[in-house]
């Protein structure tokens, strides 16, 4: 989009834009988008041009050009320190600089400078994605188009996010306006396409390509262009081959996607675990919460026989249990909860006796969970300790902030097996210490090694693999010379017990054009290469800084030891050759092309009540509650208040049939939004378990609308492929009983109607109380107490997913 400043008020035709092409290159998970615009200054005078691009989240910038007055300016990928003395000698030298920034989140301007009146502007931008992948689903999201803004003076260019969030009603088009998308799409199996905002047609070439692109009659954008890809069969071993020639020599790329389905290996066995938190000074505040949150959240994926204990380091230690590791249950989990909640800062941490206390406990095989942001003074003292007093316990420790000793804690996980997480400053806790929990928990795949066959493998990524969880998506790159065929063989142990996984690569897709995979590649390599320069020091450290400045260079991609630089093409008429030109861009690279967590805003109709003395507002514009509780934060809230046996309810002693009715609605609180809710797996199984018990126990005698919701719950999670296979046939017969319930009663047959011809979520607002106009859901919302208040909250939840 364009922002633009006018020299003079004379004419208000301004910049229009013209045409809009996007292509795109989808393969296995992974896309480039080709973003191309053609604008023209439609004014009798000259306009400063300002071009604002966002970003999804999850991309990061592969190109950029910007054609304008005969110049063509693109964008390269220069050594960070080189950048910065190019622009500091044209600073001091007075020559131009362009600016190239961040002003909020994954939006982006660029000066154009100034476009004399009927001169056009072309712009080409290029990003590499990771699309989101969940419930077997990839999804696309390609930012709107905007018509250009006009900004009245330079102290306005502050205000352009506002602006360009309004992205309907697009008026600033020409009258011949031109909109194209062509997106190739390359899967690995078949597939299906959705759009929910657009019509768009699908040209089929077999069963793992097609070409998306809109419809004729379809000429502008005026929301996100969003595809969902939908997968009708999921392998546990799947790729794709890409073979090209380099040098008249044969090479290609052999991309691997695993998904491991580990339910044969898991045993129900007793567990014991160690949590050690630090409390000391400078965990003060948002961390310590956050920290005692993730805690909660560990304790209630725990399962009925685990044994666990919690120390506190503080300027001593203090332990929760004084007997010993002691047996989870109802009892121990609610004091345990109090426990964790009244804990205070302290001045310091013995981070060491901790550790020691931890290997000294009686027993074996402790899994320890270590919460710390503090530096250690005793670093080779404890690792020699560790090593020598580990026996066949692990350690899994979290540094959080940067403040944490990132080299000292990957050294003491990698000396207990274990692993080290590391935490930045605008990740949450809970969320990185939860995925982590629930794999240690499940099954694992390790001690993996690849047999490549017949091919020469020149370089693999990653090198080696520590590990894979199951049902999480694991890739595999490997840089091939030579003829691409024959069987890898992929083998490792889960619990002891031997994996193994034969691949035929004869029988994967084959196409011609490396080049995304290569890019693919290369961007995990330069993250990898990132996370790893913290674990190291000295010679071994430059090394990988020199590989990922190179890497980032060849591959177009800035990284945090890189940046931009423009270099000007420009043509000489009168020798009739290209001339170059080195221009320096102001960049502020901090945040550049990574990854950044924003505020969800969601709308939903409900009317709410709030009952807390401070606050005795009616709001019936649901302000109050959007502002409270973020859909991200009711779902945090709920999770850390399950019951020892899967549970949910306003309180403890509640009846069976209200524990039935809490827990159906949390479940479909999770399920019905768009979030990533696998870190929240484990809990929501032991919440499906808990209701099939619970139904057989009372003999299904409880009100049909909770009968109706608990249906509504279990087939949702079903249908997600959110259930462990141990669950599966237990819910299938309880689903094929409940149902019974409904048909044998002549009041409830037209409720099972309903269930089995209606939508989803048809289905699902008809479990709420609608106005009289039937336009909108009325519910009394009332939150006083969080812990007491779960079924509002979940009600909440599911509320907010309406008008999504």
């Amino acid at each position: 989009m364009f922002q633009y400043i006018k020299r003079n008020r004379r004419n208000d035709e301004g910049i229009l834009l013209k045409k809009a092409n996007i292509v795109g290159n989808l393969c296995a998970g992974y896309g480039e988008i080709v973003v191309n615009q053609l604008y023209q200054n439609c004014s009798n005078e000259d306009i400063e041009g300002v071009y604002i691009f966002p970003l999804p989240t999850t991309a990061v910038i592969s190109g950029f050009e910007a054609e304008i007055g005969g110049r063509t300016l693109k964008a390269v990928v220069e050594e960070k320190d080189k950048a910065f003395q190019i622009y500091e000698n044209a600073r001091i030298h007075g020559d131009s600089i362009f600016s190239l920034e961040e002003f909020s989140p994954h939006y982006f301007k660029i000066g154009i400078g100034k476009i004399i009146s009927g001169e056009t502007v072309k712009i080409r931008l290029s990003y590499v994605e990771e699309l989101d992948y969940k419930d077997s689903t990839f999804k696309l999201t390609i930012p709107a188009v905007s018509e250009p803004k006009i900004i009245k003076s330079r102290s306005r260019i502050e205000t352009l996010k506002d602006s360009f969030a309004n992205r309907f009603g697009i008026k600033r088009l020409g009258d011949d306006f031109e909109f194209k998308v062509n997106i190739i799409v390359e899967s690995l199996s078949k597939v299906d396409f959705r759009c929910p905002y657009h019509t768009i047609d699908v040209e089929r070439e077999g069963d793992t390509v097609a070409k998306i692109s809109l419809d004729e009659n379809y000429h502008f954008i005026d929301k996100d262009f969003i595809l969902f890809i939908d997968e009708r069969e999921t392998l546990e071993a799947d790729g794709m081959i890409y073979e090209y020639k380099e040098n008249d020599e044969e090479k290609g790329i052999v991309y691997i996607r695993m998904m491991p389905k580990l339910d044969p290996y898991e045993d129900e066995v007793k567990e014991n675990y160690v949590f050690l938190i630090d409390i000391s000074d400078t965990m003060k505040g948002e961390k310590l919460e956050q920290a005692k949150n993730a805690l909660q959240l560990c304790l209630r994926n725990l399962s009925e026989g685990d044994t666990f204990d919690i120390i506190a380091m503080g300027v001593k230690l203090t332990s929760f249990s004084q007997n010993g590791l002691i047996e989870f249950n109802a009892d121990s989990l609610r004091e345990a909860s109090k426990w964790i909640d009244d804990l205070d800062i302290e001045k310091d941490a013995v981070i060491f006796e901790g550790i020691k206390y931890s290997l000294e406990k009686e027993g074996s095989h402790n899994t320890i969970l270590l919460f710390t942001d503090d530096l250690v003074d005793e670093e080779e003292e404890i690792l020699e300790y560790v090593k020598d007093n580990i026996g066949d316990n692990r350690i899994f420790a979290f540094g959080i902030d940067s403040s944490a000793n990132n080299y000292f804690l990957n050294k003491l996980a990698h000396e207990s097996y274990g692993k080290a997480e590391f935490i930045d400053a605008h990740q949450r806790i809970e969320d990185i210490v939860l995925r982590q929990f629930n794999r240690i928990q499940n099954p694992q795949v390790d001690n993996i090694k690849i047999d490549w066959g017949k091919l020469q493998v020149k370089s693999s990524y990653p090198r080696t693999i520590d590990y894979m969880y199951d049902r999480e998506p694991f890739s595999i790159f490997a840089d091939v010379s030579g003829g691409v065929e024959g069987r890898i063989t992929l083998i490792g142990e889960v619990d002891g017990k031997e994996y193994v996984r034969k691949i035929d690569i004869d029988n994967f897709n084959t196409e011609e054009n490396a080049s995304l995979l290569k890019k693919v590649w290369a961007r995990k390599k330069i993250r990898s290469l990132k996370i790893n320069m913290k674990f190291q020091r000295g010679e071994k450290r430059e090394e990988m800084r020199r590989e990922l400045i190179e890497l980032s260079k060849q591959n177009g991609f800035i990284s945090p030891e890189t940046t931009f630089i423009f270099m000007e093409l420009r043509e000489e008429p009168v020798l009739g050759i290209q001339l170059k030109n080195i221009i320096p861009i102001k960049v502020n690279e901090t945040t550049l092309g990574e990854k950044i967590d924003e505020d969800v805003e969601s709308g939903f109709w409900y009317r709410s009540f709030n009952t807390e003395e401070n606050e005795k507002e009616y709001s019936s514009d649901n302000r109050y509650l959007d502002k409270k509780y973020a859909r991200e934060k009711l779902l945090r809230v709920i999770a850390k208040n399950q019951f020892a046996d899967g549970a949910f309810v306003d309180y403890e002693d509640s009846s069976i049939e209200d524990k039935i009715e809490t827990t159906s609605m949390v479940m479909l609180a999770f399920i019905t939004g768009d979030e990533k809710i696998d870190i929240y797996a484990n809990q929501l199984n032991k919440a499906a378990a808990f209701i099939c018990k619970s139904y057989f126990e009372v003999n299904f005698e409880v009100r049909y609308d909770i009968i109706k919701m608990s249906i509504l719950a279990l087939n949702k999670m079903k249908r997600k492929k959110l259930l462990k296979d141990k669950y599966i046939t237990q819910i299938d017969k309880t689903i094929e009983k409940l149902c019974e319930v409904l048909h044998f009663n002549e009041e409830t047959k037209p409720m099972l109607r309903n269930l089995m011809n209606n939508s989803f979520k048809r289905n699902l607002a008809s479990l709420f109380m609608l106005s009289e106009d039937g336009r909108c859901i009325e519910e009394k919302i009332t939150i006083v107490e969080e812990r007491n208040s779960i079924f509002d909250m979940a009600k909440l939840a599911v509320l907010k997913t309406f008008n999504k």
